[in-house]
């Protein structure tokens, strides 16, 4: 076996990601945060860009992911996994 394949895998580590867009129309990648902390003030500045009344608004109870939506726009911040090495399938 080779050493990768010895290797024990690592905790990875997690990054918040800021979206924001429209239902059915996709969305783009407002920012990448070392926690969800750091995006708390982006994330709510976002927010109040939404051009309608907010219709919901929630917390992922698994993932503690949020998420901002008012009549077809959305603005969610996401945990992600940092990658940080080739991905062997």
């Amino acid at each position: 076996m080779t050493e990768l394949a010895h290797r024990q895998p690592q905790t990875a580590a997690i990054v918040w990601i800021l979206s924001k867009g429209e239902d059915y129309e996709g969305g783009s990648v407002l920012g990448v945060y070392a926690s969800k902390e750091t995006a708390k003030g982006p994330f709510v500045e976002a927010a109040r860009t939404i051009p309608f009344d907010l219709d919901s608004a929630w917390q992922d109870e698994a993932s503690g992911a949020v998420h901002a939506h008012g009549g077809c726009d959305w603005v969610s911040l996401v945990p992600h996994p940092l990658i940080t090495q080739t991905q062997i399938a």
